[in-house]
């Protein structure tokens, strides 16, 4: 797994994170930072290939989408109804892709396979803190509802995994990113200091026993 995390991929990847937040910054529209990156801050270890940026509602998303993709070199990849983008940029002579995923607090699907559990973008409201870069600034969820969110993303990915009719190629990569959030999982349950929070967030969005399996399975709690 490390070999798909080397600098020369990750740190394009962090560069772009950095010019998107100054872009946000001199333009106003307020993001939130989730995924890789943001539990790369609280638990260091591998970075990550992805941006998964939150915005607090569609108007500024589409303003986001139709705005700084267009100017920084990015193409929609995916489908047409994607929101998914990437830049390619050369390192040491070789392409390497660096990929946005965007969304806003309208954007919450449950947890698949159990449309009674969710963890809405909008938690993010409340439970976030500011991360510097420097010449801008992001906020990333704080380590109790970054937990959940990648819980969500290993459950998610695994339900995939076991119910799409998928090829090998995109089955090798489903693969990958919930090795990569099974990682992160485990670096960022290193920082938790309010395991009731993390319960009391997952009770009241319906999702607690589907996590609490999820940390069992995983050796955790």
């Amino acid at each position: 797994m490390a070999s798909q995390y080397r600098e020369e991929i990750t740190s394009p990847s962090f560069t772009e994170l950095r010019s998107l937040a100054f872009w946000a910054k001199m333009k106003g529209p307020e993001f939130y930072l989730i995924g890789g990156w943001a539990a790369w801050r609280l638990h260091g270890g591998l970075g990550s290939r992805d941006i998964d940026v939150v915005f607090p509602d569609e108007a500024i998303l589409d303003m986001f989408l139709t705005q700084y993709y267009k100017v920084n070199g990015y193409e929609q990849y995916g489908g047409f109804a994607s929101r998914r983008y990437r830049k390619r940029v050369i390192v040491r002579s070789e392409p390497v892709f660096v990929y946005i995923d965007a969304a806003s607090f309208d954007d919450s699907p449950p947890f698949k396979g159990n449309a009674d559990a969710n963890l809405p973008f909008a938690l993010l409201k409340e439970h976030s803190v500011v991360w510097d870069l420097g010449d801008a600034t992001v906020r990333i969820p704080i380590p109790e509802l970054l937990l959940l969110q990648k819980v969500k993303a290993f459950l998610d990915r695994n339900w995939d995994l076991d119910h799409l009719a998928i090829g090998p190629v995109d089955s090798a990569y489903l693969r990958s990113k919930i090795q990569k959030d099974t990682y992160d999982i485990h670096g960022i349950a290193n920082v938790i200091s309010d395991w009731e929070l993390v319960r009391a967030i997952a009770e009241t969005n319906g999702c607690w026993e589907i996590v609490e399996t999820a940390f069992l399975r995983m050796g955790l709690r």
